[in-house]
């Protein structure tokens, strides 16, 4: 691995990429198991039982004390130790946590003091809990210490007790979960070697998550305090089977075991420094018969194990982060563009920005009037059968019984008989024809009304820029309505016009072509006409014959009447939809938010930018992705400072 000026990339510069993209990921507000850069990022965790020496370990690795130290649970939370190694022999060590960043802190005991301090502050948010996954972040410069990510979790217990909750061993288990079980997750199993194995808590977790032992490499504690007469070579004992497993012949994990001897409670309680105890640790690796032969041993070289472990992983991984980093940065910048920059300048920008919006919907208004399912489709349907389906639907046939036509006609005709037709009660009947035709006719124009404005509905939907402006999209939706409202009350009267013209003014030519095709004295070189009935039957053909001559006179009537009305009908169902076109849709896809760009193309700037008012979610969601867009930009160029 190099880096882009070629030269080879140091075990400091690739941690302290690791280190950065872990930041970066922090500041994002993500931890492991609900962030996908997170988890794609290699890392060290260290899970133990609460006794198992985990954080001895840890301290050794530093060498120096900084952790917690107490009964029960100490470490509430996980910790990620970032160990950058300073070349200067003599330079001062200090840390550095991120959410105090720049302030660097020299005495270790004021560290292991703010571990505790921030916890505290953590957990006193969330009164009831006593662990959390959120990390706290610290990193260590030293000229002891090698380049190193560590992520040491709170230590597992196998009951509670006074004072805790009974959920918590499930809780610390799932909470070590979360960061194991990743892929690029490598587990830093620790246990002691005087215990059985069966009852190691890292082993048995690591084995649920990685079953393989791919992912884990193992770690022996306390091996200097095992039962006298036992050793990690086997033989009898709680420690029985642990030189086996150090060597690889049992309980092999394919990145190996290593032996460590860290200080004792005694040994901490007289203050023995960690130079004092490496060295010990090396003299009893050195002249211990069972260990002697062994190089897997000390903290030493777990220390390097673990680095170089870590570059080889992050060397293996770092193409697919980079390709990772790429694809969400251009995601985050694809949903920037959704949701528009922010709305700021004079009132000729504001302005242009409200045409320009106003102009998006009439569009696509006019696209989804024109185009098919959803628009266009669903007004025809109203005129091409639902239109049709009601008005054939009308009740004729009570209108156009002998008993309702011979009232009809007395009614009309008074006092007075009629001579020889019975012209007011033809009349009569045709209006109360064309009475039924005017709540279909009209109920088409409301029907399309509707659609129209489900259109507008939709049009607006098609137009993401204006969904964060909840001030004009509200004026939008109001002026478009009174739009529609008035072509509509328009239709209205046009469709009523066109039903009422059927009877100001009827065809009495219609009624003598029918006397005369009657009629024997028919001119036979002539055509004959076909007049059809509501009920579809040829008039001419009808044979009246087995009636009384008063009931064939008022069905001759009835039918005559059925006919021409018949005639109305069939115009009125080419008639009524383009008297709606012409009156609401045509007008509606010219005019639907004129009235309201007349009306914004006078308002002052103040008026303008309350228009504009944005919704407070989506102004929301576009800081957010700004921010993650400008740290994703932040990784991508740490990571271009490298190549495979």
């Amino acid at each position: 691995m190099a880096t882009a000026s070629g030269e080879p990339a140091t075990f400091g510069a690739v941690v302290g990429l690791v280190n950065k993209l872990q930041q970066i990921c922090t500041q994002l507000g993500d931890t492991a198991g609900n962030s996908i850069l997170v988890d794609k990022l290699s890392s060290i965790v260290v899970v133990g039982g609460q006794s198992s020496g985990k954080s001895s370990v840890l301290e050794a690795v530093v060498g120096r004390d900084f952790l917690p130290r107490g009964t029960g649970i100490v470490t509430r939370r996980p910790l990620v130790l970032n160990l950058v190694h300073t070349d200067d022999p003599r330079a001062q060590e200090y840390g550095e946590f991120m959410h105090r960043q720049g302030q660097k802190v020299y005495d270790f005991e004021k560290i292991r003091q703010e571990i505790e301090d921030e916890t505290e502050r953590h957990l006193s948010k969330s009164p009831g809990k006593v662990v959390s996954p959120i990390p706290i972040y610290l990193t260590i410069y030293s000229p002891v210490v090698p380049n190193l990510t560590l992520v040491d979790m709170p230590g597992l217990t196998k009951v509670a007790i006074e004072g805790q909750p009974q959920s918590i061993v499930q809780d610390l288990e799932d909470m070590c979960k979360q960061y194991i079980k990743g892929d690029n997750a490598i587990i830093l199993a620790v246990s002691p070697a005087n215990a059985d194995l069966a009852t190691s808590d890292a082993l048995r977790l690591a084995k649920e998550v990685d079953p393989l032992g791919e992912r884990t490499i193992g770690v022996l504690t306390k091996i200097d305090i095992m039962d006298k007469g036992t050793d990690c070579r086997g033989g009898g004992g709680a420690g029985g089977g642990w030189r086996d497993v150090l060597c690889g012949r049992s309980l092999r994990l394919r990145h190996g075991w290593v032996g460590v001897v860290n200080r004792g409670q005694a040994d901490i309680n007289k203050k023995m420094n960690m130079k004092d105890a490496r060295a010990r640790e090396g003299e009893f690796f050195r002249t211990t018969e069972s260990y002697r032969d062994l190089d897997n041993t000390g903290t030493t070289y777990l220390a390097n194990k673990l680095s170089n472990h870590l570059i080889s992983e992050i060397t293996r991984k770092l193409p697919e982060i980079q390709s990772y980093v790429d694809k969400t940065i251009g995601d985050y910048k694809s949903q920037l563009t959704s949701l528009g920059s922010d709305v700021s300048g004079n009132r000729g920008k504001m302005l242009h920005l409200i045409l320009t919006l106003c102009q998006k919907v009439e569009k696509a208004f006019t696209r989804i009037v024109e185009g098919g399912e959803g628009g266009g489709e669903r007004i025809l349907e109203v005129f091409d059968v639902k239109l049709k389906e009601a008005i054939y639907k009308l009740p004729f046939d009570k209108i156009l019984t002998l008993k309702n036509v011979r009232n009809t006609i007395n009614e009309a005709d008074g006092y007075q008989p009629h001579i020889i037709a019975p012209e007011a009660g033809y009349r009569r009947l045709i209006e109360d024809g064309l009475s039924l035709l005017r709540e279909p006719s009209q109920k088409s124009v409301e029907a399309t009304h509707q659609i129209l404005k489900s259109i507008v509905a939709a049009a607006i939907n098609e137009v993401p820029e204006l969904q964060r402006f909840v001030n004009l999209k509200s004026e939008i939706i109001a002026h478009a309505a009174v739009t529609l409202d008035k072509l509509k009350e328009s239709s209205e009267g046009t469709v009523r016009t066109l039903v009422d013209m059927e009877g100001s003014y009827l065809s009495a030519n219609f009624f003598r072509e029918i006397v005369a095709a009657e009629s024997f004295s028919y001119d036979p070189s002539r055509p004959r006409p076909q007049f059809v009935t509501l009920s579809g039957e040829i008039l001419l053909e009808k044979q009246y014959s087995g009636m009384s001559a008063a009931d064939a006179h008022l069905q001759r009537i009835s039918d005559h009447v059925s006919a021409y009305l018949q005639i109305v009908r069939s115009q009125l169902l080419a008639t009524v939809p383009k008297g709606v076109v012409h009156c609401i849709v045509v007008p509606a896809k010219d005019t639907l938010l004129a009235e309201l760009q007349e009306e914004v193309a006078g308002k002052e700037e103040a008026a303008l930018r309350r228009l504009l008012n944005e919704n407070e979610e989506v102004a929301r969601q576009r800081d957010g992705f700004k921010r993650r867009l400008e740290l994703m930009e932040r990784a991508a160029a740490e990571i271009m400072n490298f190549r495979v």
